[in-house]
């Protein structure tokens, strides 16, 4: 008989359980940094975009097209991190519905 091959089948077990709890930290940690980045960034598109407008009305800025542009972005953003949290929500309200 194979000790090694005993030895083998009772820590494969234990190892996947590590493994998979290392895996699932990972994978939540990345999502968290995923979403807090993307939050960063359509948090600094519209600090981008008011700054912007306060320059156009202390006249820092002539170019009303850069504002205009600035604020579109900031908008864009907002309306997709808005329908990102809708989808996110809803999908958490059908995971509570299912029934196990």
């Amino acid at each position: 008989m194979d000790i090694m091959h005993i030895k083998g089948k009772e820590a494969n077990p234990i190892n996947k359980e590590i493994v998979n709890s290392v895996q699932e930290q990972e994978q939540g940690e990345s999502f968290k940094k995923t979403l807090s980045s993307f939050l960063d960034e359509v948090n600094d598109l519209q600090l981008k975009a008011n700054e912007s407008i306060e320059d156009l009305a202390t006249e820092k800025v002539k170019n009303v097209h850069e504002v205009m542009i600035a604020m579109a972005k900031a908008e864009v953003s907002f309306k997709f991190m808005m329908e990102a949290r809708n989808k996110l929500v809803e999908t958490y309200k059908e995971v509570m519905r299912m029934q196990i």
